[in-house]
């Protein structure tokens, strides 16, 4: 006999299996396909790792491809987070590691441990199969010549280019970074070739229109004369007039940019501007000759002292007469003076804006100074006469270099260039006869007036020289704080140099252009112009 009895509960237990057997199915071919590809993604990024690779900075170098500031590859050791005792112990029996460092900080951070391993530590590290160790490359920037340029060049710190040159044409110089993707194993060590996911494009060179030689000159000569005269500062700047570039910018007191301890100083060459003095009065003497408002050869009553307003002009000797060339021999203020208020304001401070004065350098460098002239509608004769002689004005070094060259190239003024393969652009502002009765003026003044020690042995040479007092922020000009230059030509023919040379505060014994800064242009100009080979015609 049957029995119609179902048991319910094995049915239960019985439909519940095959419906866990269902889903566990349903699951398995769900996670196949639906999340196949999430599930893959994840896998891959235990066993993928990605990188950036910083280019290599491009390197700086003078006109003769003499490096000048340069990328140099080192390899840095680094202990990663987990590295244990054992395997630091093993490590340190190995390599000398720079410091001694806790293992309790090993564990909780990436930790350097030493700076730029060689060749047999990387072998010896690689051969220990260490998988919480790491070499990381690192490019570091050398300067050759160092302190004699770093206030042109600049530095490269801090993963930032803080000065200079580096800072100026940083996006130049950087290049772009790449990034790669390899593959590791279980223990996260490197199982495979790089695969370059984005190229890495080094920084690009530049080359400048420095010569390392003469910039060397430059430095030593301003160096010494600022220890000699137990000065305070100084620049030296030197233009080729002919090819329209630059061949040094030297600026004391300067730093080591290969010391990271190093103490910045700025280019007072670029950054500084201010009054010049007795240098400007052959840019107005050449403007009076244009205008043909004096003759340069002939003569000119001047009186030993002269009244404007409430101000007396006085000379330092009495001429009685000199001829205007005469008058920037002796660097007389009074001719000075009479010429000037023979122009007027207005033809004044045309010619200053015609020289390139108050307005922004040719050169690319941060805070490049480009100095001021007060302008207004109105200026009373002592105004006028203060204009004439240099003061009331302020004026980079780099501009009146710039407007000296004006006089060797017969009256075309150049923006000089810094980069070799940038553009010389040029534009007549005086007559060739101007420019040519100027260089005879500045002949003089190294013949016969106040830039005697200016004069170089085998070359022609002319110049001007300045002395004026400083000034002091808030309290007008010091009466012991003085300001020596001298800005000259040489040789007197188509192909030569335009060196100005500046000393901030010499000592009291000796504080004049002629005294202090003519010495020091016919330093740099004889071995300069001897260097580049320069034979002058008797």
């Amino acid at each position: 006999m049957k029995s119609n009895f179902i048991n319910w509960r094995l049915v239960f237990i019985c439909s519940f299996l095959v419906a866990s057997i269902f889903a566990i199915f349903y699951k398995i071919i769900s996670v196949q396909i639906a999340e196949s590809v999430f599930l893959q993604n994840e896998g891959k990024k235990r066993y993928i790792k990605y990188r950036n690779i910083n280019p290599v900075r491009g390197s700086i170098y003078d006109r003769n491809n003499f490096p000048l500031a340069i990328s140099i590859i080192n390899y840095d050791l680094y202990a990663l987070k987990g590295l244990n005792n054992d395997q630091y112990l093993k490590l340190k029996d190995n390599i000398a590691i720079d410091e001694e460092i806790s293992i309790k900080k090993l564990f909780t951070k990436k930790i350097l441990l030493k700076k730029n391993i060689n060749v047999e530590e990387q072998k010896i590290i690689d051969g220990l199969n260490l998988d919480k160790v790491e070499v990381e490359v690192r490019h570091s920037r050398h300067y050759p010549l160092g302190e004699q340029i770093s206030t042109l060049i600049g530095f490269y710190g801090k993963d930032r280019a803080q000065e200079g040159l580096e800072k100026s044409y940083d996006s130049m110089l950087s290049g772009q970074s790449g990034r790669q993707k390899y593959f590791v194993n279980a223990k996260q060590r490197i199982i495979s070739k790089p695969i370059d996911v984005s190229k890495t494009i080094p920084g690009r060179d530049i080359v400048l229109t420095i010569d390392s030689t003469i910039q060397f000159y430059a430095y030593k000569y301003l160096a010494e004369t600022i220890a000699k005269n137990k000065a305070k500062a100084g620049t030296v700047l030197v233009f080729d007039n002919k090819k329209g570039e630059i061949l040094a910018i030297a600026s004391y007191p300067s730093y080591n940019p290969n010391d990271p301890m190093r103490s910045i100083q700025k280019n007072r060459a670029l950054i500084d501007a201010y009054e010049l003095g007795s240098v400007l009065k052959p840019i107005v003497f050449s403007r009076a000759v244009d205008q043909e408002i004096i003759d340069p050869d002939e003569y000119m009553e001047i009186p030993r002292r002269l009244q404007l307003e409430n101000k007396m002009i006085i000379d330092t000797k009495n001429h009685e007469k000199l001829t205007p060339k005469e008058i920037i021999a002796h660097s007389s203020q009074v001719g000075a003076t009479k010429i000037a208020l023979k122009l007027g304001y207005e033809d004044l401070k045309n010619n200053y804006y015609n020289f390139g004065f108050s307005k922004p350098i040719s050169v690319n460098f941060p805070a490049a100074a480009f100095g001021l002239i007060n302008t207004k509608e109105f200026a009373s004769e002592r105004e006028v006469a203060s204009l004439g002689y240099g003061y009331g004005f302020t004026v980079s070094p780099f501009q009146i270099t710039a407007a000296y060259s004006t006089f060797a190239n017969q009256g075309i003024r150049k923006d000089f260039k810094l980069l070799m393969n940038d553009e010389v652009t040029s534009k007549r502002i005086i007559s060739k006869i101007s420019a040519d009765h100027t260089l005879e003026a500045l002949k003089q003044v190294v013949k016969i007036g106040t830039g005697k020690k200016a004069d170089i042995k085998g070359f022609s040479e002319g110049g001007k020289t300045g002395t004026v007092h400083r000034t002091i922020s808030g309290s007008g000009y010091a009466k012991d704080l003085y300001r020596a230059s001298f800005v000259g030509i040489a040789p007197l023919s188509d192909e030569s140099l335009t060196i100005f040379v500046s000393i901030e505060d010499p000592g009291l014994n000796a504080y004049s252009g002629g005294m202090v800064a003519a010495p020091l242009f016919a330093e740099i100009a004889e071995s300069s112009l001897n260097y580049l080979g320069y034979i002058e015609d008797e």
